[in-house]
């Protein structure tokens, strides 16, 4: 019932947007925005190189653009069309949400750990330190950054183990002070049958700016921080670092999940997610997380090192 009321709030037309002209270089306007928030994940630079969304069709949306025809299969000519467009149509739900995400792997969860308070946003958007329809807004976005994250995957499913969270569940599970998850900007996440190694990879290639992992657990941490124009302080690109033989390492300096056996011109030997679930790895048990896998993923820990805004 919970999360029934917390969803009731969205309507389709609040999210619906129609494309009513073709999109050129140099246009302007809140349909060329709409259109960078489906495409940015398109723009695939490892650089750190950023492509804005601000209402303004440059190069880098040409860009992306480009990359978006050409994976499905339309002439690469960076011309948002008809064509686009219903790839677009054919992307997203009725309800605003994209086709492979749901809103309810975003909202908040329940902990039985924390009291009535911090639990008392479960199933919503609410509660977080910016407004409900705001929260709405930055989770949509990271649903279209996904998609392309999770095509570029050969669209192998994508679980989200933690979206949402109220400033009051933050608190309780030890979040980070200025956790990206209280903007709507974040999702822990792992994508079946791809080692964590090659999901971070297709993050750095989809305009994911905040990436974390950790040693212990079998998911990563993806966000927009960059994006996030709520966010006080941390709105830099923050990607793993990675010692002498290559292996990118958690907050701790210890090597991330499935890192283990990476060696000086080895191969990447990382555990998939599937064989992560047969290994009895910390929370893989299933791709919609239990509320037992949502605890046990969150006291495993935030990587604060992430400029304190994980």
């Amino acid at each position: 019932m919970c999360l029934l009321v917390g969803l009731a709030g969205l309507q389709p037309a609040a999210f619906a947007r129609k494309f009513d002209r073709s999109l050129h270089r140099r246009d302007r306007g809140a349909d060329v925005k709409a259109l960078e928030v489906r495409v940015a994940g398109w723009f695939s630079h490892r650089n750190q190189s950023q492509l804005p969304v601000n209402n303004y069709f440059g190069y880098r949306t040409l860009v992306a653009v480009r990359h978006f025809q050409n994976h499905y299969g339309l002439k690469p000519n960076g011309v948002a069309g008809n064509g686009v467009f219903k790839i677009f149509r054919r992307l997203k739900s009725r309800d605003g949400s994209t086709r492979h995400f749901d809103w309810k792997e975003f909202a908040q969860r329940a902990n039985s750990s924390c009291g009535a308070q911090a639990n008392a946003y479960a199933g919503t958007f609410r509660g977080g330190a910016i407004s409900f329809t705001r929260v709405k807004s930055n989770v949509r976005r990271m649903m279209w950054r996904l998609e392309a994250v999770r095509a570029k995957g050969g669209a192998n499913p994508v679980g989200i183990n933690s979206g949402f969270r109220s400033v009051t569940y933050n608190d309780c599970i030890g979040g980070a002070s200025a956790s990206q998850h209280m903007y709507g900007t974040a999702a822990d996440n792992r994508i079946a049958g791809i080692g964590n190694r090659r999901a971070r990879g297709l993050a750095k290639n989809s305009q994911v700016q905040g990436i974390g992992c950790y040693s212990s657990a079998s998911h990563n941490h993806f966000d927009l921080r960059v994006e996030n124009r709520w966010l006080p302080s941390s709105r830099f690109w923050w990607w793993p670092d990675r010692d002498s033989a290559g292996r990118d390492l958690d907050e701790t300096g210890r090597p991330c999940f499935g890192e283990t056996s990476r060696r000086r011109g080895g191969g990447n030997k990382a555990l998939s997610t599937i064989e992560a679930v047969r290994a009895g790895t910390l929370g893989v048990g299933s791709f919609v997380p239990s509320a037992a896998e949502v605890a046990a993923f969150e006291r495993a820990g935030e990587p604060d090192d992430l400029g304190t805004a994980d």
